[in-house]
């Protein structure tokens, strides 16, 4: 990168880490035992009453099988509350659905994992060092691929973006995305790195090899079979989130409504996706019983780490974070207006989902509540009170 475009990326994403920022708690921390709602209510109304967000919904699945849904503020486009049909577009959340998508044709000898980017987009010019880059490198974000290119197209739509909330993405089409692979040479030994662009080739590979659209495979093999009605590219003209200005577009003020992007379809198999609290919780439960069927069983192991480290260690889509011993598996999305999460602990069968109706780095709640509901610190058994919010599914 030059030093030039270094210098007004690190200034535009100034403070945002690693895009994301959890604040997890220690396990030393002495808090009450208390009924789930006052525990979630504990976490999501200091961050409504400090305007970090208009709105959110949580979802939380328990080892019971019970799905409990609790929204809060501002919510859909109409005016009506969120509820857990609520539609967000989901952002990086959608590499997820593309990984289930990848790994049912891994299995059925469509592609292979040690596929080369050479076999899989024969279209592509590509430096010999990229023509090597392997599916499993790309969905386990260890190809050495940056999140997003740096060329000056892209730098300025992002700067725009921060005044306006535009889309700069729209110039990373199938020719973008030709234009950058033509330049790229991967690090001689890469070290696992979010990248948007290896799960925009992903998409690009599986429409290549099987000569079908990405949301029509998507929908036959992965949505359907798991009935998540409320997900899929299109928003629909009901139920759908209204989005605003949180930590970014960072000079736009916080809380003013924003438009939903829309995605390049070279973009599609990255983030383009729009689904709902409580299509997402379902998708995350399919993870954790791999004996549910074959689908369950693929969606399992896609959460099995391949690289151990203490934090962000890959899997396929997913990444794992180690807290005192305590592993969360986890996706975080960011989309214009919205930030989305899901985590889900393995051995517990638990599983939460959060929602926001803002674009915001520090995503503490997800994590927070998932820790809590580990620890044992959270009632999940003990009867909800509604108060006028959707509870359950």
């Amino acid at each position: 990168m030059k030093p030039w475009a270094a210098l007004l990326l690190a200034t535009l994403l100034a403070g945002c880490g690693h895009m994301t920022h959890q604040e997890p708690e220690p396990a030393a921390t002495a808090l009450p035992r208390e009924p789930l709602r006052a525990g979630v209510d504990r976490l999501v109304l200091p961050v409504l009453a400090g305007h970090e967000t208009p709105g959110l919904i949580v979802g939380v699945a328990t080892p019971d099988g019970q799905r409990h849904f609790f929204a809060y503020g501002q919510g859909e486009t109409d005016g009506k509350p969120l509820g857990p049909d609520t539609r967000f577009p989901i952002g990086s959340l959608t590499k997820g659905y593309t990984a289930a998508l990848l790994s049912l044709l891994v299995d059925e000898g469509t592609l292979r994992w040690d596929a080369t980017l050479a076999e899989l987009l024969p279209q592509l010019k590509l430096t010999p060092p990229a023509a090597r880059l392997t599916l499993l490198q790309l969905a386990t974000h260890s190809a050495g691929l940056p999140r997003q290119p740096t060329d000056l197209g892209l730098l300025t739509g992002l700067l725009r973006f921060t005044f306006t909330g535009s889309n700069f993405y729209e110039v990373l089409d199938a020719d973008g995305l030709a234009r950058f692979m033509a330049g790229f040479t991967p690090p001689a030994r890469p070290e696992p790195a979010y990248s948007n662009i290896g799960y925009a080739l992903i998409g690009l590979a599986i429409e290549t090899r099987t000569g079908r659209p990405l949301p029509a495979l998507l929908a036959e093999k992965v949505l359907a079979p798991l009935q998540l009605a409320h997900t899929g590219f299109e928003p629909g003209d009901a139920h759908r989130a209204q989005g605003h200005a949180g930590d970014q577009p960072y000079f736009m003020p916080r809380g003013k409504k924003v438009s939903d992007w829309r995605f390049p379809p070279a973009m599609q198999g990255s983030a383009a996706l729009y689904s709902s609290a409580a299509d997402l919780l379902g998708f995350a439960v399919a993870h954790l019983d791999s004996h549910a069927g074959h689908l369950h069983g693929l969606l399992a192991d896609n959460l099995r780490v391949r690289m151990p480290q203490p934090q962000d260690a890959p899997g396929i889509a997913w990444v794992t974070d180690d807290f005192d011993g305590i592993p969360i598996t986890n996706q975080v999305g960011m989309a214009v207006g919205h930030t989305s999460y899901v985590g889900v602990h393995r051995d517990s069968r638990m599983a939460v989902v959060v929602l926001q109706t803002s674009f915001n780095w520090n995503f503490k709640i997800g994590h927070k509540l998932l820790l809590r509901l580990v620890r044992g610190r959270l009632d999940w058994a003990a009867p909800i009170i509604a108060a006028g919010r959707p509870d359950r599914e």
